[in-house]
């Protein structure tokens, strides 16, 4: 059983799309020494771009339209799912695109001071 896992873990070290998620994730993240903790309003804009973000994967995976397209609906039916869910996810990246800028405006009023 041991040898199995060990193979198990050599194959995920050696997989190309783990090895560009480490690389990906050790670029953006800063380096440890130099991070200090975020202030309450930092931590309150991400929150905010994550709920954003949650929104437009409601709009995307809206059951409803996925129902409908499955099921073979009619196409007027669809679109206008589709037109429900699009206002859903326009929805999500308004809040997702407001909060950033907020997050971005905030970190660049701090670095000034």
């Amino acid at each position: 059983m041991g040898n199995f896992t060990s193979f198990i873990k050599s194959v995920v070290k050696a997989c190309p799309y783990t090895l560009l998620g480490k690389k990906c994730i050790n670029a953006v993240k800063p380096d440890s020494a130099k991070q200090k903790a975020p202030s309450p309003k930092t931590i309150s804009l991400s929150k905010n771009i994550k709920t954003g973000r949650n929104i437009v994967l409601i709009g995307v995976f809206c059951p409803f339209l996925w129902f409908a397209i499955i099921s073979g609906a009619s196409k007027d039916f669809i679109i206008l799912n589709a037109i429900h869910s699009g206002f859903v996810a326009a929805i999500g990246l308004l809040v997702m695109f407001v909060n950033y800028l907020r997050l971005h405006y905030y970190k660049q009023k701090v670095k000034k001071c």
